[in-house]
């Protein structure tokens, strides 16, 4: 569980730095990155509570994120296969689809934590 809530703090920091520094300057800045900012303090708090809860809240928190992913990836890859252009789309595609993975795994194995044995 340690590993998992480390990789937990460590995807919140990088999804709320990530989606800061693209709109950082931009006035729409505000609206735009509550999604991602609410997901990463969702993977932030389940990851800080855990040793008391359990792993529970990790597997909603990566629900989340997956759920954040597929609805950003479906929209790029409807750019890159069908247009308009959307610069950096084929990149953007593959790291999405990445942290789509990634986050389907992180909530399985906090699933399979949550209902092992002890």
């Amino acid at each position: 569980m340690i590993t998992l809530r480390r990789i937990s703090f460590g995807f919140a920091a990088l999804l709320a730095a990530s989606e800061v520094a693209r709109w950082i300057g931009d006035i729409r800045l505000i609206p735009l990155v509550f999604d991602e900012l609410i997901v990463a303090a969702a993977l932030t708090a389940a990851a800080w509570v855990a040793p008391r809860y359990g792993t529970a809240p990790l597997a909603a928190a990566w629900g989340m994120f997956s759920g954040l992913m597929l609805g950003l990836l479906v929209p790029t890859l409807d750019h890159l296969l069908f247009g308009p252009p959307k610069v950096g789309a084929f990149f953007y595609s593959i790291v999405l689809a990445l942290a789509f993975v990634g986050g389907l795994w992180a909530s399985s194995v906090a699933m399979r934590l949550a209902y092992s044995k002890p």
